[in-house]
């Protein structure tokens, strides 16, 4: 390493703050230390002159543009057409209350029913349960009636239970009207005289018989007094089991 860039080296060194330290003797197998004083003269002129610190450039300002008369207009037009198009406060609030309120609406005309489907001995019994559940000594008198209009008696009427609420949800959106809740009972009736081949369906009350005066069941029907008014007035079995021999 020639003079020069042993120079170099300590005024990068001393620059960073790096100490330089020197053998006190010469090492076994080590290169001869070239003692080199670094002075003050050297390192000022090995140094770059400063550069002239370049005059600051001024922001180039865009020219303003003046609006024509015209422009003007035109934007004060366009801005009170928006100002009269923005809803007026509350408006919004106003409209969705009143959605809710028509679906409220909509939902409490909605036609409200239950009805039990009594399936056994190849007949499907349907009566309208309103509020109240469907009692032990119901199913126990449909099983006996189904049993008793069997000839001869074979085995015990087991008897499957198939409830249909209407309406089936609570979404106002959908379909909740008079007409749906028909095609609905309809498709469930059909289905269940299909799936059990029943070959009759016996209406249990009035009830039960309103609500499915206007459909098409594709087999005999019948209507009997519900099996509430027997249990609460045994006295009307015998006109019923009349009409069910009839």
């Amino acid at each position: 390493m020639d003079a020069s860039q042993e120079i170099r080296r300590l005024r990068y060194l001393q620059a960073m703050g790096v100490p330089v330290y020197v053998t006190r003797r010469v090492l076994p197998g080590a290169a001869v230390t070239s003692k080199i004083t670094l002075k003050e003269s050297v390192r000022m002129a090995g140094a770059a002159e400063p550069q002239e610190q370049a005059a600051p450039i001024a922001p180039i300002t865009a020219p303003q543009k003046t609006s024509s008369p015209a422009a003007q207009a035109l934007r004060e037009f366009l801005r009170q057409d928006i100002d009269r198009q923005k809803p007026a406060p509350g408006a919004a609030t106003d409209t969705a209350s009143a959605r809710e309120t028509k679906g409220a609406a909509r939902q409490d005309s909605a036609p409200r029913f239950r009805l039990a489907a009594l399936i056994t001995k190849g007949r499907l019994w349907l009566e309208e349960l309103g509020d109240e559940a469907l009692a032990q000594d119901q199913l126990q008198l449909v099983a006996a009636m189904a049993r008793a209009l069997e000839h001869p008696v074979k085995d015990e009427a087991a008897v499957a239970v198939t409830e249909f609420r209407w309406p089936l949800h609570d979404n106002a959106q959908l379909g909740l009207s008079a007409d749906d809740a028909t095609a609905a009972l309809q498709g469930f009736l059909s289905r269940q005289l299909d799936e059990n081949a029943c070959v009759e369906l016996i209406c249990l009350g009035n009830a039960s018989r309103k609500l499915i005066a206007d459909l098409a069941i594709p087999c005999a029907r019948r209507a009997i007094s519900s099996t509430r008014d027997m249990l609460e007035n045994p006295s009307i079995k015998g006109d019923v089991w009349k009409a069910l021999r009839a």
